[in-house]
């Protein structure tokens, strides 16, 4: 716990003094708000609830305490026994699997997808960052998502231990007047256990059919006073959660990776998506005649096939292009993991006190620790290879001298050269030998909050500060190289990576170092009064105000590693670089303030009508950044200064409202709606991030600008230049998004043991911020619509070669829009042979669409595999039947989703007709594979043994069904077979838990 504290830093001078400013404001405003409600108020005593049996409760989306059945909203509660029909042991499990959730970040988008070690949640396919996620009501802080996730930050799920959640609620409906900005899709709310005298014990085990994605976990939890007879009550809970790693080669889905034969529509393919980054390694360069020195000629070779005519490694092969290409081939999918290893331990001290008559105090410690290791292919890295030279890639002068040279000269050519382009060749390497690439992704999390509940007269008033600190590290665990040494044994002969020898001398080259360190802070304080206004026909007319103020900030700082060749003033004195990770990145950090101000009036006009109003204010500061640098490089020293703090974008400011009402025209039937505005400011990390290296293009492309020197031979991937905008408004930068979003929905109970429930659901954003650019797929298949995003040269800081760069950075989209239903039918009776329930709950996505520009054509995700890398299914949907009998409880539950349209792969090279015997054939466009529907069983059988013990058994995926054929190129990270982000690829699994209670 030590180096976790000493990690933990205080918001800036600046930042503080912003926030005590803007607490007196805020302070102020609160105290005049509650004088003049309390000044309109009418006294009168309290009307009993309609039904005793029912108490009243703060159910999310709302800040007044109704009963559960009156709430207006569509909010699906899920208690501890639901949670434990579901077999799911973590918090982000229960909610991905969630009929209403798509778009989320899984675990497995951390196997080189972007997840960076954490999990999300995401509402009705809106991105994560449209999605609240609150600990007992209270927000908590959040990280940022990746580029193809939708970009934004979201709540790390993994952060949560689900054996202290007492409910989960989930609210899918925008609540953005009442719980901020970005609540625009909807809000999930994990209610932890209080108030509990007794004790638990757990214990779970998880074993797949098939080797490899099991695990095991352990918790218990005790507490220790009455609230009431003792005035006191406190809980302790503590889970260890245990993950164990799948690979790829352990599942036939994925075994194959990225080289597989397949048929559709009667013809016979080869999908091969296997990369020019190799080991032995391929020399490509361009070259040119003495006889027509300035006509460019593309050529490509590999020294280790031209002497042995095979490619050496069990995961390589050969693809003959054309005379002047021949070159090996590697199936990096076939060495990466389908799931990563993770381990989690859980803590929370919850304590609630009575501090007088009418008045609670309370206090909740959460901390966690969540451990992932994820596992890739090994280092691709395409390095410069030049002659002899000061810079970097000349330090493979070797290569060139022993591999270049002697070619040029058996083939009469000389290398190309212009006034823009060196002699230079590009060296398509990968270290098999040095492993698979392993990041360790460490999270560490604590979650404070404190609050003050008490009534005054006929106020009930409750105050709350909370205090929520997250830390993300990054270390390289494995594969990843050292580019000093690598290149050191390369250029005393030790290793050749061109024939593969000496390869056990770059074992010493592996890095076992910190990429990365990410802080996220969130300080808030919060206050809210209610009080009974006046009677109505329908029960007590209830006023809530209150306001926030709150802090954020986020700080990421990089390795010298990955900080080298950044181009920029603070850029460190080494030459080393990661060989296979980033480099060239820049450090950043960005603080806000914001404050808002919310009522909420409940008018329960009759006993079959009420109508629900809010209303809402936000303020955002300016963005505060202390990592600011020159958009243009100095005249003298080339490098890009860096410059003092500044506030960064622009302020915002915004009013949303939301009106919902429910109506029961009959005793049977009840009819509800809602509308309501949503506002939401730009990320801090949309504004505050410094232009830099992003990595590669996670699809391989043809050159984008044909007629540059820096053009890729045939299909490659190219650099992206990442980064946020710091501009205001009026001079460019990134404007608020809004949103108008409405509900309605009917439900029916037409006998007691029969309810149907159905909602309409629908999201309209407008400049909404895409975060991740002009989608890669996009751009690449548009060039020149989309040639201002391309920069020619852009200088590969890992390579050190010249290549051409993708600009992505965040900008204004003008339209995004959402639509769909939910259900919720459940039936119940009783039979000879016990209880018997059926719940069958499920979404379907009616619209989704968005626009990269004005006028521009409405792209889309719905059953397709869409421009963005993403796929929105039309329909989800989970039965469950249940059948209770004295102690036995036997539940099957039946999944299922829908089928898409898979990406195209038209122009990339990746799909063959198949020859003779399976052989390559030729490259020929597709479109597009249909993935099939998907649906899966799970069972399970639960005993209580006695009172305090209960046995539970249960068996996941009966069926053993395999996720389908996917042909989805990149967007989930470096699966291949099939799409990891939509399936679970573990099969049948059986588990068993054991609970005790005491």
């Amino acid at each position: 716990m030590d180096s976790f504290q000493n990690d933990v830093r205080s918001p800036s001078t600046e930042s503080l003094r912003r926030l005590r400013g803007k607490a007196i404001s805020f302070g102020v405003a609160a105290a005049v708000g509650l004088f003049a409600f309390q000044s309109a108020a009418i006294a009168a005593d309290a009307t009993a609830a309609a039904n005793a049996g029912l108490e009243e409760v703060i159910i999310t989306g709302s800040s007044i305490a109704q009963r559960a059945d009156t709430s207006s909203l569509p909010v699906t509660i899920l208690t501890a026994k639901d949670i434990a029909k579901t077999g799911l042991t973590s918090a982000s499990d229960l909610i991905q699997n969630l009929p209403s959730m798509q778009g989320f970040v899984p675990s497995s988008s951390s196997v080189n997808g972007g997840g960076g070690g954490a999990t999300s949640a995401a509402v009705h396919a809106l991105p994560s960052k449209y999605t609240v996620v609150l600990i007992d009501g209270e927000r908590v802080q959040s990280f940022g998502v990746g580029t193809v996730q939708g970009g934004g930050s979201a709540v790390n799920l993994e952060s949560i231990p689900l054996d202290a959640v007492e409910r989960v609620e989930v609210l899918t409906d925008g609540a953005s007047a009442l719980y901020g900005a970005d609540a625009i899709a909807g809000v999930v709310n994990f209610i932890m256990k209080k108030n509990r005298t007794d004790g638990s014990a757990y214990y779970n085990t998880s074993i797949p059919d098939q080797a490899g994605g099991g695990g095991w976990s352990a918790g218990i939890s005790k507490g220790f006073g009455d609230l009431k007879s003792d005035g006191y009550n406190l809980l302790l809970t503590y889970s260890h959660d245990v993950q164990d790693k799948l690979q790829a080669s352990e599942r036939a889905a994925s075994t194959r990776g990225g080289y597989f034969p397949f048929s559709s529509g009667g013809t016979d393919y080869i999908y091969n998506v296997r990369t020019s980054n190799t080991e032995p390694a391929n020399i490509s360069l361009a070259v040119a005649t003495a006889a027509a020195p300035n006509t460019r000629i593309n050529v490509s070779f590999n020294p280790y096939y031209t002497a042995n005519g095979n490619c050496g490694t069990p995961f390589a092969g050969v693809l003959v292009s054309s005379p002047l290409a021949t070159t090996c081939r590697f199936n990096f999918a076939a060495t990466v993991q389908d799931i990563p290893s993770y381990v989690r331990d859980s803590g929370m001290l919850k304590g609630t006190f009575n501090v007088g008559n009418n008045s609670e105090l309370w206090a909740e410690a959460m901390v966690s620790r969540f451990d992932m290791v994820a596992q890739f292919a090994p280092p691709a890295q395409p390095l410069g290879v030049r002659p002899a030279s000061a810079t970097s890639a000349g330090r493979l002068n070797a290569i060139w001298q022993a591999y270049v040279v002697p070619y040029l000269a058996a083939n009469n050519y000389i290398p190309y050269v212009s006034a823009t382009r060196a002699a230079q060749a590009t060296l398509g390497y990968r270290a098999v030998s040095a492993g698979g690439r392993t990041d360790d992704f460490g999270t560490q999390f604590r979650h404070i909050a404190i609050g003050f509940d008490t009534k005054i007269e006929d106020w009930t008033i409750k105050a709350s500060f909370v205090a929520s600190h997250g830390k993300l590290t990054d270390t390289a665990a494995g594969g990843y190289l050292s580019f000093d040494q690598f290149s050191t044994a390369v250029s005393t002969g030790a290793y050749d990576p061109v024939l593969a020898t000496g390869q056990s001398s770059i074992k010493a080259a592996i890095l076992n170092k910190p990429f990365s360190f990410t802080n996220s802070d969130l300080h808030s304080l919060e206050i809210n009064a209610q009080h009974k206004v006046f009677d109505l026909d329908g029960g007590a007319s209830i006023l809530s105000i209150g306001g926030e103020l709150a802090s954020a900030r986020t700080k990421t700082n990089y390795s010298d590693l990955v900080l080298s060749g950044n181009g920029t003033t603070t850029q460190p004195l080494t030459t080393d670089s990661p060989v296979g990770g980033s480099a060239g990145l820049i450090d950043s950090e960005g603080d806000r303030t914001n404050w808002g101000l919310f009522g909420e009036w409940l008018l329960p006009f009759r006993n079959d009508l009420s109508v629900t109003s809010s209303i809402r204010y936000d303020s955002y500061a300016k963005t505060h950044s202390t990592t600011v640098f020159s958009l243009t490089p100095d005249a003298v020293t080339g490098l890009y200064n860096q410059l003092p703090n500044a506030d960064e974008g622009s302020a915002f400011s915004k009013a949303t409202y939301k009106l919902s009402f429910r109506y029961t025209p009959i005793e049977k039937l009840v009819l509800r709606g809602s509308i309501g505005t949503g506002f939401k400011a730009p990320e801090i990390s949309d504004i505050s991030t410094p232009l830099a290296f992003g990595g590669s293009t996670s699809g391989t492309y043809g050159c984008p600008i044909p007629t540059s020197a820096n053009c890729i031979p045939g299909s490659a991937q190219y650099d992206l230049i990442t980064g946020g905008n710091p501009k205001p408004v009026e001079a460019g930068g990134l404007k608020p998004e809004t949103s108008t979003q409405f509900t309605f929905g009917v439900r029916v109970d037409p006998v007691p043991s029969l309810s149907l429930g159905l909602d309409y659901w629908n999201v309209r954003l407008k400049d909404q911020i895409l975060s991740a650019g002009i989608a890669e797929q996009v751009a690449f298949a548009n060039p020149s619509q989309y040639q201002n995003l391309f920069v020619d040269p852009f200088f590969d800081p890992t390579g050190g070669f010249n290549t051409i760069g993708y600009l992505q950075t965040p900008f204004n989209g003008p339209e995004a829009n959402y639509s769909g239903l939910d259900w919720n039918f459940s039936y119940r009776t009783d039979t000879a042979w016990g209880k018997f329930s059926a719940n069958w709950t499920g979404t379907q996505t009616l619209t989704q669409n968005y626009q990269n520009f004005a006028g521009g054509p409405k792209l889309t995700d719905l059953s397709v595999y869409g421009p963005d890398q993403a796929v929105v299914f039309r329909t989800i949907s989970q039965l469950a039947l249940s059948l209770q009998t004295d102690k036995w409880l036997n539940t099957l539950s039946i999944r299922y989703k829908s089928g898409y349209t898979d990406a195209p792969h038209i122009g990339d090279g990746t799909v063959f007709l198949a020859g003779p015997n399976g052989t390559l054939g030729a490259r020929t466009n597709f479109c597009c594979l249909s993935v099939s529907a998907y649906t899966t069983l799970d069972w399970q059988t639960s005993y209580d043994i006695a009172k305090a013990v209960n046995l539970t058994f249960g068996v996941k995926n009966l069926s053993n069904k395999a996720p389908p054929l996917s042909l989805q190129s990149g967007g989930g990270g470096n699966q291949s077979g099939y799409d990891g982000r939509y399936y679970d690829p573990i099969g049948r699994a059986y588990y068993l838990r054991a609970n005790y209670k005491f």
